[in-house]
């Protein structure tokens, strides 16, 4: 997926309910190598569905050294190229201020969005 196309994709929130007849977003990463489309359900955080698809905000060590989703290590960063809620804890709020991505286990997916690895 070019660029282009995925700033496309996340301009235009789609809202179009899974097999159960829940909420979803369609959230493209791009993990270094390769464009991901993700179907991730309304308000599940960005780091579980990730983890949910295979792919990983972590590095080899952070794999295992990492705080578990608790917000405290920031080990598990994105960056977010489109869409994406404001920060809103204090960790979140620092990084994203110093332009050095943003924490995926506290970031909940309510619209399409468009991240990188």
């Amino acid at each position: 997926m070019s660029n282009k196309s995925s700033t496309a994709a996340a301009t235009a929130t789609t809202q179009t309910p899974d097999q159960e007849g829940r909420l979803t977003h369609t959230v493209s990463v791009y993990d270094g190598a390769t464009w991901h489309e993700l179907e991730v359900s309304h308000s599940r955080t960005l780091r579980a569905a990730l983890w949910e698809h295979d792919l990983s905000p972590h590095g080899a060590l952070t794999r295992y050294l990492n705080c578990g989703g608790q917000g405290h290590c920031a080990a598990c960063t994105v960056q977010v190229n489109e869409g994406g809620e404001e920060p809103d804890q204090w960790l979140d709020t620092l990084l994203d201020a110093q332009d050095v991505g943003r924490l995926s286990c506290q970031i909940e997916v309510t619209q399409d969005m468009v991240i990188r690895l």
